[in-house]
């Protein structure tokens, strides 16, 4: 009845005065202000749904619409690509995967929150968690979930206590990993027992609860979750991070009819000799672990590629899903990477200098498919845009028609540019990336790298077998976008500049005193 009455207010009834409309329907002030909040809640379905998809470590070369790649066959990431635009110019906010994933899902540089490379930091505080994208989206009447990796640093939020927990992040619904490693096939506690803490083996969580005896391949099984997830048109509009592990290293753990058909060889993860101790025990697995890359094992593209098209045939049935049920129209659909491609675990990254783990744009640039029907145009490519992962958050909240503060987020909504409709060039915008030992910075055509710690640099470079730069590094993106040739020595005042800028953004952040 008080729905009705507003309903009759909102619908005609506003041409008469505000006290008529009270007399009429019986309503008081308070009661119609908490009826008309309500009423706005109840009709998220006009709001869009939200599908992010997040892959691990995916090449920028391996995507069937950069027409780089002779080997990929990734039809519905092509598809979904002719059916929204393709960015190629999007960052990720670090180079490895845990930094970037607290960036994105924040909005924010996570430098903020002491998180730089693996561990270690300080983590979200209990307020900063409540200003995430799940967290603002919860709070707007979306039904959340995130189902797949999570792999936060600092208070990583491993214990369902945690206030870092996908749960306390504003997830209604956690279906998933915590760490940064999950076993494609076996995830009980017998087989996680076989390896060592180096291997980070995690479990998997159903919301605040391990799931014992419990094995399947991570990307049906998660997909399956997913499609679950967001059942049918609802009055709740929903908002689903679907994060793969997929195409992560150790990618031989396929199905074993998959390695059959494909024809491909099995390989056997690394057991340990009962009785070592952690020391021990460490030596065994980083002398196994220089055996399981590009350089010891050339045929592992042909697991790799065989992870990536089963990840591209799940995104095709979640996408089928939508369209099954009538959904598509009004869901927005993102589809990234974490951070840059893996050369060493088999990415290819094209033109590109550099991989995962620095800070070449080989290790940042993460193409970004986004696909929104009557806002975003079809089939089109934008080399042009700036983009990056600190981006999504406020772009996604205008499309929604969420308000948040001014300076909430760290990027810049981009829903004007994505719509097609000229915009100014945002070409200027500056960037800065911090792993802890190297750190970078891009402005217009020019991007400069600087590795503060070269011993770190090196056993990075010796551990994953990459060229790592060492020292000063200046490039013109412009006229150079595969970054070979270091002007550093020509250009002194750019470098300089750049630096200044690097460095007000250090005191921004307090990286420094983060660390």
């Amino acid at each position: 009845m008080v729905k009705a009455s507003v309903l009759e207010f909102i619908n005609g009834a506003c041409c008469a005065s505000l006290a008529e409309i009270m007399k009429r329907t019986g309503l008081s002030i308070r009661i119609f202000f908490a009826a008309l909040v309500t009423l706005a809640a109840g009709h998220g379905s006009e709001r869009p749904n939200i599908l992010l998809i997040v892959a691990d470590d995916q090449g920028y070369a391996d995507f069937g619409f950069q027409k780089m790649r002779s080997d990929i066959h990734t039809p519905h990431l092509d598809r979904l690509a002719s059916e929204g635009t393709a960015l190629t110019q999007a960052y990720a906010t670090s180079a490895i995967c845990s930094p970037s994933r607290m960036g994105l899902t924040s909005g924010r540089y996570q430098a903020r929150f002491g998180a730089f490379h693996y561990g270690g930091g300080r983590g979200m505080s209990t307020e900063e968690v409540t200003q995430t994208l799940p967290a603002r989206l919860q709070r707007a009447g979306y039904r959340t979930a995130h189902i797949g990796k999570h792999h936060f640093v600092g208070n990583r939020g491993s214990e369902p206590d945690d206030h870092a927990f996908p749960l306390g992040l504003g997830y209604d619904r956690f279906f998933g990993a915590i760490g940064g490693r999950i076993h494609y096939l076996y995830h009980s506690e017998a087989k996680r027992s076989q390896y060592s803490h180096r291997m980070a083996m995690g479990p998997m969580w159903d919301d605040d609860q391990i799931v014992e005896g419990w094995e399947g391949f991570t990307t049906d099984d998660w997909t399956d979750e997913a499609i679950e997830f967001i059942g049918g048109p609802s009055e709740r509009p929903f908002f689903l991070q679907m994060a793969y592990n997929a195409v992560h290293n150790f990618a031989w753990q396929l199905p074993p009819e998959e390695l059959e058909k494909r024809g491909l060889p099995s390989f056997e993860d690394l057991e340990y000799p009962e009785g070592l101790n952690r020391a021990e025990a460490t030596k065994v697995y980083n002398e196994w672990y220089d055996g399981v890359h590009r350089h010891s094992l050339p045929e592992g593209r042909g697991w790799y590629l065989a992870q990536l098209e089963l990840m591209d045939a799940a995104v095709g049935r979640i996408l089928d899903h939508l369209k099954e049920n009538s959904m598509e129209e009004n869901t927005i659909v993102i589809y990234t990477v974490d951070n840059g491609g893996c050369t060493s675990d088999w990415a290819e990254n094209g033109p590109l200098q550099g991989s995962k783990y620095h800070l070449f744009e080989g290790g940042t640039l993460t193409p970004t498919l986004i696909r929104y029907p009557n806002h975003v145009p079809e089939g089109k490519v934008n080399d042009e845009l700036i983009f990056s992962h600190l981006d999504i958050a406020p772009t996604l909240l205008d499309w929604c028609g969420i308000s948040y503060e001014t300076n909430a987020f760290d990027g810049v909504t981009q829903t004007a540019p994505l719509s097609g409709k000229r915009s100014k060039p945002n070409s200027d915008r500056i960037l800065h990336w911090d792993l802890g030992f190297q750190w970078s910075v891009r402005t217009g055509d020019w991007k400069l790298i600087v590795t503060e710690n070269a011993e770190r640099a090196a056993n990075l470079a010796k551990k994953e077998a990459l060229y790592v730069a060492q020292g000063v590094h200046l490039y013109n993106l412009s006229k150079d976008p595969g970054e070979t040739s270091n002007v550093s020595n020509q250009y002194p005042e750019v470098v300089k500049r750049l630096r200044r800028l690097h460095d007000d953004w250090r005191s921004m952040v307090d990286a420094d005193g983060r660390r």
